[in-house]
């Protein structure tokens, strides 16, 4: 594993090669969450391809979030890269290319006003903007939303209630002051007790943080908060000071882990530590790195110490290279008395690589490794098959290819691998899907896709398919699709055939203002499942 490390330094410190292509960074918003998609709505969907990754701007850092599956002529279906939390109209930012010598695009930036086209600015129009006295700006959304359970047998019934605040407080004031909250509270209609015997099992603090600007290259955060250059590591209850000197910045870290249970605040759970990070952006390429130690502790005694690294560039023209791992600098090994001692160890425990690479305009190839943990959710409306697939699709080896046929005609296939010590025999899968993205006369988009499943214990097809429309220059989305699902556990030999069909839909209305519906039926003999998720949001 050693050398595995020794190569991705390599790729990252030793290749400087300058790409040709001219990025332009075109924004978008989050329009719709389905318990599989993301749906990310532009003005535009022009340059962006499947397979394309989609990136969330957080602290002048793109941090990717989203692999892009299909779409149509100004949305993009998603999946999801990162443990990020992406919610209804977050801003979500996606890396247009075009050759130089290509001729020169009029983008109209007044068909839909409330998503604007975003460039970067070179290094010198973003120290010239920081000049003066800070300005407020102030941004945020609250949200409600509701997902009803209606099944046989009945007894499995229910409702529950969720609210969001989400607020982004830049320069409180005109001042260095700056505060950042995503803060969830849901419950169950009928079952409060279980919100009065924990407050924590209802209430989810995902981020609620207060910056405080000393200088322009310094700043200091307080609170719960999820710093982008070590995302991965995941939210901190603490202290965070950051020193930029350049294109570098260090930063050091101390507090609290949130509770692995309730994702409440448990000062047992104490961690330190420090980064140096690596950011460089301009309008031919980007390359961002970050290493990071930790020392994590569990009731004053050592839990874990690691390193953490993570990567991303675009060095090589139509190259784009992203990796994270983490090595485990500590362990306890029992002797021969079955007594547990310290030891210190160079153990790989944690590493993604990912590369794509654009080989034509209509075609490019994507290969990835995963060795990462399987992702706990704290909140999820996935199905238990959904999840279960998810988790038997991850840690492996993956080769994707999409091909844009024609202008509106799209097919990709992409296939995974898995052999780990603990499977008795190799995991394989397989998933294909072919788009037609704006259909003549009817201007929908339809899409036919398959998935083969074959794990130690379960095996699975997955044959669906789905229609799309937008109307009113996007500003109202709907949607209907189908699912056949047939697998089979392989130790109990339960065959279980199900039929899935959706609905859904989503209308921005009065500018800050959307709604959004969803239903998912589930048929299996004897029982039937029928979910329907509702939302309303507010932008301020």
């Amino acid at each position: 594993m050693r050398y595995i490390i020794y190569i991705i330094f390599i790729i990252v410190f030793g290749i400087q090669l300058k790409g040709q292509a001219v990025s332009e960074n075109i924004a978008g918003k989050v329009s719709f969450v389905s318990s599989q998609n993301i749906y990310v709505k532009f003005m535009s969907t022009e340059g962006i391809s499947p397979g394309d990754t989609l990136f969330i701007s957080s602290n002048g850092k793109m941090s990717p979030v989203l692999k892009v599956n299909n779409m149509s002529s100004v949305s993009c279906v998603c999946t999801a890269i990162s443990g990020a939390k992406l919610s209804i109209s977050q801003e979500i930012i996606a890396r247009k290319r075009s050759n130089k010598s290509g001729p020169e695009k009029k983008v109209i930036d007044n068909v839909v006003k409330d998503i604007p086209v975003l460039t970067v600015a070179p290094d010198s129009a973003k120290k010239k903007s920081y000049s003066g006295k800070p300005k407020q700006l102030i941004k945020g959304s609250i949200s409600a939303y509701s997902y009803s359970d209606f099944s046989t047998p009945a007894a499995s019934n229910s409702t529950r209630l969720r609210y969001n605040l989400s607020i982004e407080a830049r320069n409180i004031a005109n001042s260095r002051f700056s505060l950042e909250s995503y803060v969830s509270f849901r419950h169950k209609i009928g079952d409060w007790s279980e919100v009065k015997s924990n407050i924590f099992n209802a209430l989810k603090i995902y981020n609620l943080a207060v910056r405080y600007d000393l200088n322009k290259s310094t700043r200091l955060s307080l609170g719960r908060m999820l710093n982008p250059k070590i995302s991965s590591i995941g939210a901190m209850d603490g202290l965070n000071a950051e020193k930029s000197i350049g294109n570098f910045s260090v930063g050091l870290l101390a507090g609290s882990r949130p509770d692995y249970t309730d994702y409440g605040f448990n000062i047992k759970l104490l961690q330190y530590g420090a980064y140096l990070a690596y950011n460089s952006t301009n309008a031919d390429k980007y390359n961002e790195s970050s290493l990071a130690f930790m020392q994590q502790m569990n009731d004053m005694k050592t839990d874990r110490r690691f390193l953490y690294f993570q990567h991303s560039n675009s060095l090589i023209k139509n190259v784009y290279f992203y990796s994270t791992f983490e090595v485990d600098l500590y362990r306890l090994k029992s002797d021969s008395l079955n007594n547990y001692v310290s030891q210190n160890t160079f153990n790989l425990t944690g590493l993604y690589l990912s590369l794509r690479y654009r080989i034509t305009k209509n075609l490019d190839v994507n290969g990835s490794y995963d060795a990462r943990k399987n992702i706990v959710y704290y909140e999820s409306f996935k199905t238990f098959i959904d999840r279960i697939i998810e988790d038997e699709m991850r840690q492996s080896f993956r080769l994707s290819v999409n091909y844009r046929i024609t202008r509106d005609l799209i097919f990709g296939v992409q296939s995974g691998y898995r052999f780990l010590k603990t499977d008795p025999h190799p995991s394989r899968n397989v998933y294909s899907y072919l788009t037609y993205s704006r259909i003549p006369g009817l201007n929908m988009s339809v899409t036919i896709n398959g998935t083969y499943l074959e794990s130690n214990y379960l095996n699975s097809k997955i044959y669906g398919a789905s229609l799309s429309r937008d109307f009113f220059l996007g500003k109202f989305y709907t949607g209907i699709g189908y699912r056949y699902v047939d697998y089979r556990f392989t130790e109990s030999l339960l065959n279980t055939i199900q039929h899935i069909g959706e609905i859904n839909m989503s209308w921005q209305f009065a500018r800050t203002m959307s709604f959004s519906a969803n239903y998912e039926g589930t048929f299996e003999k004897p029982n039937r499942y029928d979910r329907i998720y509702l939302q309303i949001r507010k932008r301020f």
